[in-house]
């Protein structure tokens, strides 16, 4: 079972700066610190990898003596410091870490931590390539259970595209739990204290909202149609599933070159990538506000297609390094322990390790992190979807990854394939939250 990397992280600062921090509940404690040590996804050779302010009496707010927290004053005395030598107190703590630090910066009273990258990306493509499909299933705590209960219509119909919206939540939101710290019941027996969750839209006919003490009940916006002025979408699911395939169709040829071909493979995926889109469409935003369906060119179609073509675009290139080894071209890929992994210098390779390979836990903690006030952040989903596809597709780009066959060259194919292939590990994973098939070929 695996760990949130990024919480391991930033409570190992905190407890640098803190005293009396508790160990256990350590989801709570670790909202708390977000707050206050930032994590950064981009920009990360100028910004490090995470930052927190310098000023102890900043922390002193998210950390008050009146709840027993101490604050280290000589561990800020010490980071205040102009001299190098006194920082290193920081660092020589954090060479334990799981995420070492190798050199700190202060600016505008804001310490930068950089990491060391190779023993990290290391770590973290090993653990994602040996994991077995465990990367990202969070060890289950035993303090509070959860039932989902079934999806009801409550008046709605089952081709309404609002409750259509409610489905992909609830079933999203199962899959989500599946992976999370929170154990999942089918019923009551022996298990307390258990917290049943409601999913519903608003628009179904509800006559009293649901009042237990343990429930919540999550609620999804309205579907609404630019075509109506912004009126709830009157067009049945099964219309607009076919219109974004369509659209998926149209953007494949134009966009992306695809050729156009009317065999069932092809209509098969182009069935699947419209599917995919309307999931994109409806998740993109916040699940609790309205949304507005894809009519006409108004609103944004890059969402699904560009996901999908990346995904597309890492098959290809996965397939045709199996091919060149198939051929003789390239010798076997070595030993999973004997891959250079300091070769990985490319700032998008870090960035897609960091951000994206480590930070997929992170995504199952803040999907769920407000689940008890009625909050699932699906929306967040797809974010680091575009997220993680947009470093890949410059990476892509930019470096040519299968190079001619050279001595000294084999070395950096054989590290870069294996990023490439943790990443697709972790693209699959999150697209299988949203119940979306990877593409192989577009």
């Amino acid at each position: 079972m695996s760990e949130n990397p990024y919480q391991s992280l930033l409570l190992n600062i905190a407890d640098h700066f803190v005293e009396n921090i508790p160990t256990h509940d350590t989801s709570e404690q670790y909202r708390n610190i977000t707050t206050l040590i930032r994590i950064h996804n981009d920009k990360l050779a100028k910004l490090g990898e995470c930052s927190f302010s310098c000023k102890p009496e900043i922390w002193s707010k998210y950390f008050p003596a009146s709840e027993g927290y101490q604050i280290v004053e000589h561990a800020f005395e010490l980071l205040n410091e102009t001299s190098e030598e006194n920082r290193q107190d920081l660092l020589n703590e954090a060479k334990a870490w799981n995420f070492p630090v190798a050199k700190l910066e202060i600016e505008q009273e804001r310490c930068h931590l950089h990491l060391q990258r190779s023993c990290i990306m290391k770590s973290l493509i090993q653990q994602v390539l040996c994991s077995t499909n465990m990367f990202g299933n969070m060890r289950k705590t035993q303090k509070r259970f959860v039932r989902l209960k079934p999806l009801q219509e409550y008046g709605l119909s089952y081709q309404d595209i609002s409750f259509y919206r409610a489905q992909i939540v609830h079933q999203t939101l199962r899959r989500l739990l599946v992976l999370s710290q929170w154990p999942i019941v089918d019923d009551l027996a022996d298990c307390h204290p258990v917290m049943d969750i409601n999913v519903l839209s608003v628009a179904s006919k509800v006559s009293q909202e649901f009042a237990p003490d343990v429930s919540v009940t999550i609620k999804c916006g309205l579907v609404t149609d630019p075509l109506r002025k912004g009126r709830v979408c009157q067009l049945p699911t099964e219309e607009y599933l076919s219109l974004r395939s369509n659209n998926m169709c149209l953007m494949a040829l134009h966009k992306y070159g695809v050729r156009v071909k009317q065999d069932a493979r092809f209509c098969a995926l182009m069935k699947r990538l419209g599917s995919a889109a309307v999931t994109v469409d409806l998740l993109e935003v916040r699940n609790s506000s309205p949304v507005q369906i894809i009519r006409n060119g108004q609103g944004s179609t890059k969402g699904a297609s560009f996901i999908l073509y990346n995904s597309a675009r890492l098959e290809s290139l996965l397939r045709t390094f199996e091919e060149r080894i198939d051929r003789r071209i390239y010798d076997p890929v070595p030993e999973i322990n004997d891959i250079d992994y300091s070769l990985l210098k490319e700032e998008e390779e870090w960035q897609m390790a960091f951000a994206y390979l480590a930070g997929f836990p992170d995504l199952i903690d803040r999907c769920l992190e407000q689940l008890d006030r009625g909050l699932c952040a699906t929306h967040l989903i797809i974010r680091f979807l575009n997220g993680l596809v947009a470093v890949f597709s410059v990476y892509y780009r930019r470096v040519r990854i299968l190079t001619e066959k050279r001595e000294q060259l084999m070395p950096y194919v054989y590290s870069r394939i294996l990023l490439i292939r943790a990443v697709r590990e972790i693209l699959n994973k999150t697209l299988s939250l949203l119940d979306i098939e990877p593409v192989e070929f577009m």
